[in-house]
């Protein structure tokens, strides 16, 4: 799949990460990165990028850098020019930690790295294509997708979750901890969901 990642030049760290798990599962992949101008528009980019004709999936990495520099102008006017692509080009919001999507964007399904910039997990890679390109088969995803699921959260070895597999609340209640079970001496990955207390757990 044909596939450009813009992101804002301060997350040049988890977008070449993003862009090598993309890579890893097969996007053909062209890096899209964004400076603020001087008269603080989105508009003036760090890089040339091919003609948005040419992509069939737009993936913008959403951060507290992006929703300083883009959120005034996607609120304001839509998306900045040639950021989505034309034709049957799809866009795919990747969220940063919980750094919430702008009401533009906010009716688009979207991956959500819940345990932020440095745990690029290929599984959520994946679903990044698949979203964009619905012919690519779907990873395996915990809890039940629906047509009203929009937030897919990526917890590393714990895995793709779109709801809470005991109560069905959004993935978006669904937190990252870490703990140490001092009993067996094992560091512990956990997701806790905030609506019904459910947990799951993995050795770090």
């Amino acid at each position: 799949m044909r596939t450009r990642l813009s992101y804002q030049q301060q997350d040049e760290r988890p977008a070449s990460s993003l862009a090598a798990a993309l890579r890893r599962v097969g996007a053909d992949l062209v890096l899209d990165a964004w400076t603020t101008g001087s008269d603080d528009s989105p508009a003036s980019r760090s890089m040339a990028c091919p003609s948005a004709d040419t992509d069939d999936a737009v993936v913008l990495l959403w951060s507290a850098a992006a929703g300083t520099a883009w959120g005034e102008a996607l609120t304001e006017s839509g998306l900045p020019s040639g950021l989505t692509g034309t034709g049957e080009a799809r866009l795919v919001p990747v969220r940063l930690y919980d750094t919430p999507l702008p009401p533009s964007l906010g009716s688009l399904r979207h991956v959500r790295f819940a345990r932020g910039a440095d745990r690029m997990a290929d599984a959520a890679a994946a679903m990044i294509v698949h979203i964009g390109s619905t012919a690519v088969p779907a990873p395996t995803v915990r809890g039940n997708v629906s047509e009203s699921v929009l937030s897919i959260s990526d917890f590393g070895r714990l895995g793709l979750f779109a709801a809470c597999p005991r109560c069905g609340v959004s993935s978006d209640r669904l937190r990252p901890y870490v703990t140490v079970d001092h009993l067996s001496d094992r560091a512990l990955d956990l997701v806790i969901c905030g609506a019904c207390g459910w947990q799951d757990a993995c050795d770090i």
